[in-house]
């Protein structure tokens, strides 16, 4: 099977689509070949049989659509399907030429953000694949829920790193509100135990760094500065090592951000507190142990943060354990991939 696949970025140092290359790794094994078109020239080495070009980032709004169709022509008659990834713009651009040939589309989707090119990307594509019911926003016939897609093999526990000392809690997240970092500061404060805070992330580009400085500032009025790490943003190989490095993750992402960054947290053996209901499944009996009831409920993020840094070591490590073996089943890369290429049989026979 010939997959032609859309993405912005082919580059692993990249902090936030950094793992897009794992993606095309594992889906190129499953090819024929592959047929990528990223908006700058890939910045690693790819498989044998992947075929890349690019749209030419910086050239100007209508140089990179020109060029993206040219590109479009030319491999449309060679491929099976069109996977265009978590963008709706890549979708309905290329929807005529990819009518013409016959080629159907499917999109990647996983954020609560609608729009009018997310509208015109549905009506378009044949299918379009999504983490969890939660995390696309419009309801359809065309909706498939396949999970998430990370590479279990390097977002895994290493016993040979011991956890910090004071124990180390990780929250990685964008600087911005939406991620409520704020309430896990707050939290902090109100902790009764010796421990660090390591919130890793930084202002998304084209955002606001007031809510940085604030959170900053917070830190400050509240007497905690010395205990709050802002690590700004991370490849993703010095991601790992800071969740190898701790004790416990938070995410606060609320109903609809179905955020991989839990995700990533408990396949490293992490148990992790949450705030969105969509997790249930993965925390199955202890939800009530790791879920608090909205992003900036505080002193229920406090109180479950406490208890389990109480907790015994071993029965913490138990836990990890299980929440990666549930992830594991339900949102490993290699399980993604075999239900994209499920997908991608079924849209186009």
């Amino acid at each position: 099977m010939r997959i032609g696949m859309v993405t912005q970025q082919a580059d692993p140092s990249h902090p936030l689509l950094g793992f897009t290359v794992a993606w095309i790794e594992v889906l190129a094994s499953r090819l024929e070949a592959l047929h990528l078109v990223t908006l700058s020239a890939p910045r690693c080495d790819l498989p044998s049989n992947v075929f890349s070009d690019h749209m030419g980032k910086g050239s100007g709004k209508l140089r990179m659509v020109l060029r993206y169709w040219a590109i479009l022509r030319r491999i449309l008659p060679r491929i099976d399907a069109l996977f265009c990834h978590m963008v709706p713009r890549y979708a309905w651009l290329a929807a005529p030429l990819a009518r013409l040939h016959g080629v159907p589309i499917v999109l990647w989707y996983v954020h609560r953000h609608v729009g009018a090119e997310l509208r015109a990307a549905l009506t378009v594509a044949r299918a379009v694949a999504t983490a969890d019911l939660s995390s696309f926003p419009l309801r359809s016939s065309k909706v498939r829920v396949l999970g998430h897609g990370i590479d279990a093999t390097r977002f895994a526990p290493d016993s040979s790193m011991l956890p910090d000392s004071p124990p180390l809690i990780v929250q990685v997240a964008r600087l911005t509100p939406i991620k409520h970092q704020e309430t896990l500061i707050r939290a902090s404060a109100k902790l009764n135990m010796p421990h660090q805070i390591a919130l890793i992330g930084d202002v998304p580009e084209g955002h606001d760094a007031a809510y940085a400085e604030r959170l900053r500032q917070l830190t400050v009025a509240l007497g905690i500065a010395e205990r709050i790490h802002f690590t700004g943003a991370l490849p993703q190989a010095e991601v790992i090592a800071w969740y190898r490095r701790a004790t416990l993750a938070v995410n606060l992402s609320p109903r609809g951000l179905f955020d991989k960054a839990a995700l990533e947290a408990m396949l490293c053996g992490l148990p992790t507190v949450v705030s969105n209901s969509a997790f249930d499944s993965l925390l199955a009996d202890h939800a009530e142990r790791l879920r608090i009831n909205a992003p900036d409920d505080v002193d229920g993020l406090a109180q479950r943060l406490e208890a389990l840094l109480r907790t015994d070591s071993v029965e913490r490590q138990a836990l990890g354990a299980a929440l990666r073996k549930r992830t594991h089943a339900a949102h490993s890369l290699d399980g993604l991939a075999d239900r994209l290429m499920k997908l991608f049989r079924e849209v186009s026979r």
